[in-house]
């Protein structure tokens, strides 16, 4: 097989579709791997920054990975994909699969890949897509199409596999180079070649053979895992709001030293990925669980503003200090942020909010928590870990109301900085 040799050797091109949190870290960890990478992207601002110096992705390590492949000449960017494609031996796809309004698939930006990869001639090259997409998408969409468009048959003429990412986000490099890759190529050929692809980034790194369908799902029920987790977390929550006592002190006693018990603790929970993997499998009708899970999660922004109307009244004209806007805990990303989710439904309210996010472009700690009537901990930052219940009542006003949706804070030590709480999961009888 020369391409599995060519690959094995280091003596291909490999185009990357989509420079986004996917795509760019995994541009440039190839790149790091002596691979010669043409990124590619139809968005001219990001191809501008890149091209400028300017890293779009906020990663670990990720500056000195693209310094040093601009150094090495190892990785170029361009807004040309047939051009690229047309020069690369191996194309991996990495463009988004967001949801539609209605909340199905939206294949907008996998046609335009596929689009212009047909475009070029593929014999002999191989394609891996790693976008999230519905079980049966390879071999029923991707398949399809470039047969269709080209004439040439997936695993005779070219290769073919799904590998999908598994990355956390702000960890990508660390485990590009350390998490297990499934390979679900058509045809064992297909599979031989992107496994070999992978192993250039870790010579040891597990690879797991399987069929594209068996991806698909893999990737699938890793996050919907998960988000399901999260949402019994947060029923929980619910539940020992009811019963006046501490979800955080129940888990923890479920939790200690008992091995079959490892439940998560309760908050704001959402993101890209979590938000809409369940809504992938749609074209089944066995995922009833799965979207009770999803209305729950989303349920809980609405929830802790209805907490915080229970103590202060109307928020009419109050000043809300919004701490957290990202999805999740030291990233900058706020796509489908349960605190975005959050700031909006306050807005709804009638009520000032100012947010500040240390990763986040906003406004200073001090000029949101100035005079606030409310301060809500909407994301567990590891910064916000140094705020004491002293710190925010020095700025807040007097006897203002602590919301802690993470289990920051103890009530005790609000009450003593003369503060009212409110916790996510701690109930008061």
């Amino acid at each position: 097989m020369e391409l599995q040799s060519r690959v094995k050797s280091r003596n291909f091109t490999l185009a990357v579709i989509g420079l986004g949190r996917v795509g760019l870290p995994l541009s440039l960890v190839f790149a790091s791997k002596g691979v010669n990478v043409t990124g590619v992207d139809v968005n001219p601002d990001t191809i501008n920054n890149l091209e400028r110096g300017v890293v779009t992705v906020r990663e670990e390590g990720i500056e000195e990975l693209f310094n040093k492949a601009l150094e090495n000449r190892k990785f170029s960017v361009t807004t040309d994909a047939a051009g690229a494609i047309n020069k690369a031996d191996v194309v991996i796809v990495t463009v988004g699969t967001p949801l539609t309004q209605d909340l199905r698939p939206n294949f907008s930006q996998l046609y335009q890949a596929l689009g212009a990869i047909s475009s070029q001639s593929l014999e002999g090259k191989l394609i891996v897509l790693r976008s999230t997409v519905p079980p049966g998408t390879t071999e029923g969409v991707t398949c399809k199409f470039l047969k269709e468009k080209t004439g040439l048959e997936p695993g005779r003429d070219f290769y073919l596999a799904y590998c999908p990412e598994r990355i956390l986000e702000g960890k990508a490099i660390e485990e590009l180079e350390n998490l297990p890759e499934i390979i679900g190529g058509v045809d064992s050929t297909s599979s031989a070649i992107a496994a070999e692809l992978f192993k250039l980034i870790n010579p040891e790194k597990r690879m797991i053979i399987t069929s594209p369908k068996v991806a698909e799902l893999a990737k699938l029920f890793t996050n919907i895992y998960r988000y399901v987790n999260f949402a019994l977390a947060n029923q929980f929550a619910l539940i020992a709001e009811h019963y006046g006592t501490d979800a955080h002190e129940a888990i923890r006693a479920a939790n200690e030293d008992y091995k079959r018990s490892n439940i998560p603790l309760p908050g704001p929970s959402g993101g890209p990925c979590l938000y809409k993997d369940g809504y992938m499998l749609n074209y089944t009708p066995f995922i009833d669980f799965i979207k009770s899970a999803w209305h729950l999660n989303e349920s809980i922004p609405l929830h802790i503003v209805n907490r915080i109307k229970g103590k202060v009244g109307s928020l009419f004209g109050l000043k809300v200090a919004l701490l957290g806007l990202a999805f999740k805990a030291d990233i900058d990303d706020t796509r489908q942020s349960p605190a975005i989710k959050l700031l909006n439904a306050l807005k709804a309210e009638g009520c000032e909010v100012v947010a500040h996010d240390p990763h986040v472009s906003s406004a200073s700690l001090e000029s949101a928590l100035s005079g606030a009537d409310v301060v809500v901990l909407a994301v567990n930052h590891s910064k916000f870990k140094d705020l004491t219940c002293q710190d925010i009542s020095k700025l807040a006003k007097p006897n203002s109301l602590l919301v802690d949706c993470w289990g920051f804070f103890k009530p005790s030590e609000a009450e003593k900085a003369g503060m009212r709480y409110v916790g996510l999961g701690r109930g008061q009888l």
